[in-house]
């Protein structure tokens, strides 16, 4: 199926310059009426994306679970926050929208993002302004969840913070671990004690520990090997490709299938 573009008039803060196409889905679609959906952001540090493991290879996987599934082909730099957010916002807007047309439920659609992917994700998550923009739950794989120096990601943060790259103030504004409430949704994270590139603590650890003191259901699940940016690694490293086991139950557990 072809992609489908989110912004159906004016793109917001759009750069002819920056030699970007628009930000697009590209539609894994169950058969059928009122499916469960989730929006999946590939990661790659805002910089690029990386469409087919964090991206084709778990939309995939989702539809064996029964959940229909978007690729989201968001913009990354030399666009900041302000453009990257906007177009996280649209697609959770844009599809709830259109749920009807599309076979989903429009109470039923999450987002799953890796490393930056999993910043965005995990922003849309924690900084919605309208319901219809707020997720139904939120995977967050070994995901970027502060900004703040020293514990960030560098190019992830630079990338979308921009000008005010360096404001501690702003890096803090925009760390879904300091956003997060409780109206937040329900959150699965995972990732790997050895991550060097996203370091787990304070990320996921922190962000388990906020949604614990709010009383949002959540899961963890840790694996003491591997590295970042893993996705789905059946072949290479088939103990860690265990979280999908333990998404889908945690899934089932809180009535998304």
């Amino acid at each position: 199926m072809d992609t489908i573009k989110i912004w159906e008039q004016e793109v917001p803060y759009f750069k002819e310059e920056y030699n970007q196409q628009p930000p697009n889905l590209l539609p894994f679609l169950l058969p059928g009426e009122n499916n469960p959906c989730c929006i999946v952001f590939p990661g790659g540090g805002y910089a690029m994306k990386a469409m087919d493991h964090e991206g084709v290879q778990v939309a995939q996987w989702l539809n064996t679970i029964g959940i229909s599934a978007f690729v989201f082909d968001y913009r990354v730099g030399p666009y900041d926050g302000r453009a990257i957010l906007a177009d996280g916002q649209q697609a959770i807007r844009f599809v709830r929208a259109r749920a009807a047309e599309y076979g989903l439920d429009r109470n039923r659609i999450g987002v799953c993002g890796f490393s930056a992917g999993g910043h965005l994700a995990g922003s849309c998550t924690t900084m919605f302004t309208k319901m219809e923009e707020r997720p139904d739950f939120s995977l967050l794989c070994y995901a970027v969840l502060t900004l703040v120096e020293g514990q960030t990601h560098n190019g992830t943060a630079k990338t979308f913070l921009g000008e005010n790259a360096s404001n501690p103030e702003e890096q803090k504004k925009w760390s879904p671990v300091h956003r997060i409430n409780k109206d937040s949704p329900p959150m699965f994270l995972w990732t790997t004690n050895p991550d060097k590139t996203v370091p787990p603590l304070p990320s996921t650890y922190a962000m388990y520990d906020a949604c614990k003191a709010l009383g949002i259901p959540t899961e963890l699940v840790t694996f003491d090997h591997g590295w970042h940016g893993l996705g789905i690694p059946r072949e290479t490293h088939p103990i860690i490709a265990t979280w999908i086991n333990s998404c889908e139950a945690w899934l089932r557990k809180i009535n998304i299938i």
